[in-house]
């Protein structure tokens, strides 16, 4: 559902969803005071929900805290700091991803083998033993995997050791279940599978998302977008053009051209503004949308979920809010800025790599 053109100050946020959703952080859950990555220039610090600086720009990058740690990269290598600033696991990598579970899945730049899984201490706890790796989405889940591109990729423990597949095709288990391909070429070969790797019983339904969330899938019958509950039952009948995950019980779905929310029973509960060309799950209470249909330039703003403006659309790239703040940019002058709610800008800054 994301039409938006992709951006250099969009990688603070890459690396924040591991597996297929967006992560909460360990701010989220403890109440800690979150932090938020923010470039002056060419270098990267760290500002608190005030704009204040608390970690002073040094690094080439690095992506928000999670679990009290944050990625960071410098000399064009990746490591971790934690609140204060202080180097805490190495900065060594060629590529690194924001902790979850207690894990952060690393790319050390070994020429076959070069992934694998660390700790908060920086201690292996899978080896680099893949080619490519997503997080497992509970503590004692799967890791979703690939260690030769003859294999597929497959489902392992955190031994590394091959627990479901080798697939096709294969997307990160959530809420207990992942869509997978099995490689057979006649018929459909889209299939969803639980822990066990049991295939789940087919539905004249094509999979149209890649993954749950609250407990449903978009699916499409007849080129037509519904949504299906973790036992295979159509819960929002296919009608719709368009239309995303649900998040804060609340999913943006579109109907010749029109935009609005509707619930798990397929009920409207609220109407876009006219003119969006698309729109994100809640988050934070708003969804990002880009309103380019009835401009000559594309600009982005959020809307609250009665379906009223909550910021009109004025920038030219922006991220979801997270943790009460959204990082936004406007090209003209390489601004880049973190507004809040009610988007007034609590901190600007320069970009050089916009």
């Amino acid at each position: 559902m994301n039409h938006r053109r992709p951006v250099a100050f969009a990688v603070v946020f890459a690396l924040l969803v591991t597996g297929c959703g967006r992560q909460q952080t360990s701010e989220q859950t403890s109440g800690t005071s979150p932090l938020f990555p923010a470039p002056l220039g060419t270098s990267w610090g760290f500002i608190d929900n005030r704009g204040k600086t608390l970690i002073a720009p040094r690094f080439e990058a690095a992506l928000p805290f999670s679990e009290d740690l944050a990625a960071v990269k410098r000399e064009g290598r990746w490591g971790y700091i934690d609140r204060n600033g202080s180097e805490v696991i190495p900065i060594r990598y060629r590529a690194a991803q924001s902790f979850r579970n207690g894990v952060a899945i690393v790319d050390t730049g070994l020429p076959d083998h070069p992934v694998g899984l660390i700790d908060t201490s920086g201690a292996w706890v899978t080896p680099p033993l893949f080619r490519s790796l997503s997080a497992a989405e509970t503590p004692d889940g799967l890791l979703l995997g690939q260690k030769e591109p003859a294999e597929g990729l497959g489902f392992y423990d955190r031994s590394g050791n091959l627990v479901l597949g080798p697939y096709f095709l294969a997307f990160p288990f959530s809420q207990g279940r992942a869509r997978v391909k099995t490689g057979v070429r006649s018929g459909s070969d889209d299939w969803l599978i639980d822990t066990s790797g049991t295939l789940l019983p087919k539905k004249p339904v094509v999979l149209d998302g890649i993954r749950f969330s609250e407990g449903l899938i978009a699916i499409r019958q007849d080129r037509k977008l519904g949504y299906m509950d973790l036992d295979g039952n159509i819960a929002v009948e296919p009608r719709y053009d368009q239309g995303g995950e649900f998040a804060e019980g609340l999913a943006a779905v579109q109907l010749e051209g029109h935009w609005m929310f509707i619930d798990k029973t397929g009920a409207v509960t609220a109407e876009f503004p006219a003119g969006i060309a698309f729109a994100e799950p809640l988050s934070d209470g708003l969804s990002l949308v880009s309103a380019d249909r009835d401009q000559s330039g594309r600009k982005f703003g959020y809307v609250d979920r009665n379906g009223h403006w909550a910021i009109k659309p004025a920038w030219d790239d922006a991220e979801p809010f997270h943790e009460g703040l959204a990082y936004v940019g406007l090209w003209k002058g390489e601004k880049t800025a973190y507004i809040d709610h009610k988007g007034r800008s609590i901190w600007e800054g320069r970009n050089a790599r916009l």
